[in-house]
């Protein structure tokens, strides 16, 4: 999943960046890492705060 957030702009970029295209790729990939794991970390925060609202 991770690694299409970086191909697929990569293979975007070929056709308007050019030269540059692996170096846009990287940088929109890691936008996109970053925004998949701040997803992933809510969704685990949420659980882990449902749990201990449940205990009290």
């Amino acid at each position: 999943m991770i690694a299409f957030g970086y191909i697929l702009p990569t293979l975007i970029a070929i056709l308007f960046v050019g030269y540059y295209a692996p170096l846009v790729g990287i940088v929109v990939g890691f936008f996109i890492h970053i925004f998949v794991l701040l997803i992933r970390i809510s969704e685990k925060l949420d659980k882990l705060l449902d749990k201990t609202e449940d205990g009290l």
